[in-house]
C-alpha cells in the first residue's frame, strides 16, 4: 500500500526536524563502501513489550529508501532511486517487519494505529486507511499533523496522519474493537492531544508485524535508522516495501 510508505515518511520527518534542532550531524555519505556480499540473516521476530505503558518511543531520525544492493549481519548496502548506494550499519537483533491485510475487529483498545483521515462532510475526521503497529513499533511517529499531498493528487481535502493509542472506551466499539461490519468512532490519544475520527465499514486496514522473510538483494525496504556522530547511519528495524513508483 504506497499511502503506507507515505505516511512512514511523513511521521519520521517530523521525527528527523525534531532530532536535527537537538543536534548536528553530517549527512551520510552516499558514496560509502558496500558492505561484503554474503548470505542474508533471517531476522528474529521482536519480542512484545510487556506492557503498552512499559514500551519506549523508538529512536529514528532518518529513514532510507531503497532497495538492497548487499545484506551481512552487519552492514545493509542500499541502492538509491536517483542513483549511488548508502550503507546502513546494523545492529542485532535485526527486526524485519511486512504489511499484512487485517480489517476492523483488529483495531481494538490500546492498539497503537496511525490513522489517515480527511474532513468529514458533518464535521470532524473521517479515517480513509488504518495502519496498525506492532508493541516493536509503538510511539513511531506520535502525534497528529497535515501530510503532503501525493504527487496529481486532487480533491478529497487536507488528509491528516494521526499516530496514537486507541483510547479504552471509544463510541461505538463492540467488546474493545470496532465493528467489522458496522465500522464506528474511535478516539485517538497521542501526546499532546486527543483525536476522534469516524472510521467507516469499508476503511481499507493494514498490520505491520513482525516476519522472519530474510533480506535478500533486490529486496525494496524502508529501513528505520539514526544517525551516529560521524554522521554514519545505524538502524536494527527494516521494513519490506512495495517497489517505488516510477
Amino acid at each position: 500500500m504506497p499511502s503506507l510508505d507515505r505516511a512512514l515518511r511523513t511521521c519520521l520527518t517530523i521525527l528527523s526536524l525534531a532530532a536535527c534542532a537537538k543536534r548536528d550531524a553530517a549527512p551520510p555519505s552516499d558514496t560509502a563502501a558496500p558492505a561484503p556480499s554474503t548470505p542474508a540473516p533471517n531476522a528474529p521476530n521482536a519480542p512484545n513489550a510487556p506492557n503498552a505503558g512499559a514500551a519506549a518511543t523508538p529512536a529514528a531520525d532518518s529513514i532510507v529508501r531503497g532497495s538492497v544492493v548487499t545484506v551481512s549481519d552487519t552492514a545493509l548496502t542500499l541502492g538509491m532511486a536517483g542513483g549511488g548506494d548508502v550503507r546502513v550499519a546494523l545492529t542485532p537483533p535485526v527486526q524485519v517487519f511486512e504489511r499484512q491485510n487485517a480489517d476492523l475487529s483488529h483495531v481494538t483498545e490500546h492498539s497503537f494505529v496511525g490513522v489517515t483521515s480527511v474532513p468529514a462532510p458533518g464535521g470532524g475526521q473521517r479515517a480513509t486507511e488504518i495502519h496498525i503497529f506492532p508493541e516493536a513499533l509503538r510511539g513511531l511517529g506520535e502525534g497528529s499533523r497535515p501530510m503532503t499531498p501525493p504527487a496529481g493528487a486532487t480533491g478529497g481535502g487536507q488528509r491528516t496522519m494521526t499516530n496514537g493509542t486507541i483510547a479504552a472506551g471509544s463510541s461505538r466499539m463492540t467488546n474493545g474493537a470496532v465493528s467489522a461490519h458496522a465500522g464506528g468512532t474511535i478516539t485517538v490519544n497521542y501526546n499532546g492531544g486527543t483525536q476522534t475520527i469516524t472510521v467507516p465499514k469499508d476503511v481499507p486496514v493494514t498490520a505491520i508485524a513482525p516476519t522472519k522473510t530474510p533480506l535478500t538483494p533486490g529486496a525494496n525496504v524502508i529501513v528505520l535508522a539514526t544517525k551516529r556522530p560521524d554522521g554514519s547511519l545505524q538502524a536494527s528495524r527494516v521494513m519490506l516495501a512495495a517497489p517505488p513508483k516510477r
